[in-house]
């Protein structure tokens, strides 16, 4: 790429003209490095020009570091937790010595990730230890609060003079985890001039308020980071003694990042349109708390609710001593009260709901996205990417999609398209966040990570693909699925206790071998070859005779087998939850700064004889339910016998069928991948007490079947 200067460079000069160089009297110590904290822009991308410092280190003292690192506590506008005074957010800062010397401006990249600060032990004890069964009034979270009267002003030099090592490097109660854990994630760009910042958000251990999860006060609270980072919003250097700090060396210029919980917080404060936001990276972000917990009305996770699971997990703040042994018993009300409101829409869209569907708030976006999605992510799956994908096309900002064939997990020390994936991203914030010339809003549309090969391919486009009906084969005219000893079978399976299903490759062995009555199989005819690009649609006709009841999974499943079952060699991740896929290590590269090297990593595909290729569940009380979350009604009453149209619509997925191959269509009822149906229900059957609740059947109209599968 053409070697260019941006425009900032002549800027940080100019302020070097301007204000000149700070004495080692102003800043607390002489800067440790050789570097002369000026911005180095080559090839496109900002590169090394700080000598590194480890947070972590025992005897870290931002004297002589060429990155000083200090918290702030930033003023919010609501008083969630009811004490009288507006919440406060603990944020901590990463920044080049340099630029809090005046010598530049410094751009930052904010990861709002809530589990940084640490996480709450009672979440894994018990789910619900801090819940209280008490009516909860959800206006009283808006009350507005005492702002602080400022009683002094502090510089960020004096601030990270005053600033102690504990306040990042504590160690959180009862779980024994350090403080800021994503902290040194962003180690290569904090190297190269990009101030790096990491909040938590209202409720989270440090922070004041309650944790409200995919609520917008929860969205306002990091909203308003994003504020003091542009200079519009009021911070103090600690809680008590109301000592004002301004971000006094940013450019205004603000990127957000993270990954699952911390890519979904971009996408809500992108829909905000707050000023400084110049773009947003997710990872595996969620587009919809529904879509998360939901499919075409049924729950798809253990229970409907969810969100409050994930409150109580970060809910630090809210504890009322240092022990987090007396939680603030308004905040277990608020956890019982949407517990109990999202549960009881047992999969239908609802207001609870819509609240916190980003991808329908489209008014307000304003900046580009850069969307990273792995294909064979089964906790926030490809769908979220596809729905804000969609938002951002219809705000009219840009917006890249990358999908790579891992799970849950962003791509730092891979290889796309040729380059280091910290490049990419490099060079795409110095565009953004320094106006760096380099072409970067030129990227493809879409990136994508062959299944085949490994090797990344680019379009033009995503969901423009066109649909091409392919044969479903049946050996009969209907098929009769049902629940009857399907809880048992699944608990043998997934336990290892069936001896003959003991050591097989688990969830993609599970569907390729689910026989009736429990579930069907139909081979689809594709062309050799065929690249599926978007959205596989599967349309049915099915009845069933059980009409009192709501939320009845039926889940359908596209699997990848060889010819004669021969083995052959996919992309497989290793957990469901936390899944990754198996990497090796051929080569290293080297951080800069005096960091040290990194290595480079690429994905290793394992044996296997089946894959599954993309998902779909859909209630059978809900006939006819869309793709989007805003086609969504409620269950209509059923007529027992009568048979109705249902239309699976896939998960979004890229994926090539290699010569040889062909695709199966699995249709069985409920997913024990996926869901136990309510808090009661378990695939063990001596732990089923409500499952004679949910023993239902359907009958399949076999010639009703079509396959509709984009191609790209």
């Amino acid at each position: 790429m053409k070697k260019t200067i941006g425009m900032i460079l002549t800027l940080a000069l100019m302020l070097t003209a301007l204000c000149g160089t700070a004495s080692a009297a102003d800043t607390g110590g002489e800067a440790g490095g050789a570097f002369d904290g000026q911005l180095r822009e080559e090839n496109g991308m900002m590169q090394p020009m700080l000598q590194y410092s480890d947070m972590r280190a025992a005897d870290y003292s931002n004297d002589g570091s060429d990155i000083l690192r200090y918290c702030v506590y930033v003023e919010t506008d609501h008083d969630t937790d009811q004490d009288g005074m507006a919440d406060l957010v603990k944020v901590l800062v990463q920044v080049p010595r340099a630029a809090a010397e005046g010598r530049f401006q410094a751009a930052a990249i904010y990861d709002p990730t809530p589990y940084g600060a640490g996480t709450v032990e009672e979440f894994t004890e018990d789910d619900t230890a801090l819940y209280i069964e008490e009516e909860f009034d959800y206006s009283q979270l808006y009350n507005p609060g005492t702002k602080r009267t400022p009683a002094g002003e502090m510089s960020t030099l004096e601030a990270a003079r005053e600033a102690s090592p504990q306040d990042w490097n504590y160690t959180v109660p009862n779980s024994g985890e350090t403080g800021y854990s994503y902290a040194q994630n962003y180690d290569y760009f904090l190297i190269r001039g990009f101030a790096v910042v990491e909040a938590s958000g209202i409720g989270t251990y440090g922070s004041e308020g309650f944790e409200l999860c995919g609520t917008d006060l929860e969205c306002d609270s990091h909203k308003c980071v994003v504020e003091w980072l542009t200079g519009d919003r009021v911070a103090y250097t600690d809680k008590t003694h109301n000592i004002a700090v301004k971000a006094d060396w940013s450019n205004g210029s603000v990127a957000m990042t993270g990954c699952s919980y911390g890519g979904t917080l971009p996408f809500e404060v992108a829909t905000t349109g707050v000023e400084g936001l110049k773009t947003i990276i997710p990872y595996a972000g969620i587009a919809s708390w529904y879509d998360y917990t939901n499919s075409q009305g049924v729950p798809i996770i253990f229970d409907v609710n969810y969100t409050d699971y994930l409150a109580a997990y970060n809910c630090g703040g809210t504890f009322l001593d240092d022990d987090w042994t007396v939680p603030n018993e308004l905040y277990g009300a608020y956890l019982w009260q949407v517990s109990r409101d999202q549960e009881a829409t047992n999969g239908d869209y609802a207001p609870v709901w819509e609240k916190m569907d980003y991808s329908v708030l489209t008014d307000k976006i304003n900046c580009p996205a850069l969307v990273v999605q792995g294909l064979n992510d089964f906790n926030v799956m490809t769908k979220h990417a596809d729905l804000m994908m969609q938002a951002f096309e219809k705000a009219g900002q840009p917006a890249k999609l990358v999908l790579h064939q891992d799970g849950h997990n962003v791509l730092d020390g891979l290889m796309v398209n040729g380059e280091l994936w910290e490049e990419t991203v490099n060079r795409w914030l110095s565009h953004w966040l320094y106006g760096v010339d380099n072409g970067a809003e030129n990227m493809a549309a879409v990136t994508v990570q062959s299944n085949i090969d490994g090797e990344f391919r680019t379009y033009d486009s995503w969901r423009d693909f066109e649909y091409a009906e392919m044969p479903v084969y049946a050996e009969e005219d209907f098929t009769e699925i049902s629940t009857e000893g399907l809880a048992e079978y699944a608990y043998q399976f997934t336990s290892g206790e069936n001896e003959g299903l003991a050591g097989q490759k688990g969830m993609e062995y599970y569907y390729a071998t689910l026989d009736r009555p429990l579930g069907a199989l139909y081979e689809i005819d594709v062309p050799e070859g065929t690249t599926i690009c978007g959205v596989p649609e599967i349309h049915v006709k099915m009845k069933t005779d059980v009409t009192d009841k709501d939320g009845l999974m039926v889940t359908a499943v596209l699997i990848d087998i060889a010819d004669e079952g021969e083995p052959f060699h996919a992309f497989m991740v290793k957990d469901r939850l936390n899944n990754t896929l198996p990497r090796k290590t051929f080569d290293t590269y080297d951080l800069g700064g005096g960091y040290g090297e990194k290595p480079l990593k690429r994905y290793v595909q394992s044996r296997t004889t089946s894959k599954c290729v993309t998902f779909g569940w859909t209630d059978l009380c809900n006939p006819g339910k869309g793709y989007s979350s805003s086609e969504y009604t409620e269950s209509e009453d059923l007529q027992a016998g009568q048979l109705y149209d249902y239309t699976f619509y896939m998960l979004p997925t890229a994926y090539t069928v290699a010569p040889g191959h062909h695709l199966m269509l699995m249709l069985t009822s409920w997913d024990p991948y996926r869901a136990f149906l309510d808090e009661d229900f378990s695939i063990d059957p001596e732990m089923s007490s409500s499952m004679s609740d949910y023993q239902y059947a359907f009958t399949v109209d076999n010639s009703s079947l079509r396959a509709m599968i984009p191609l790209g």
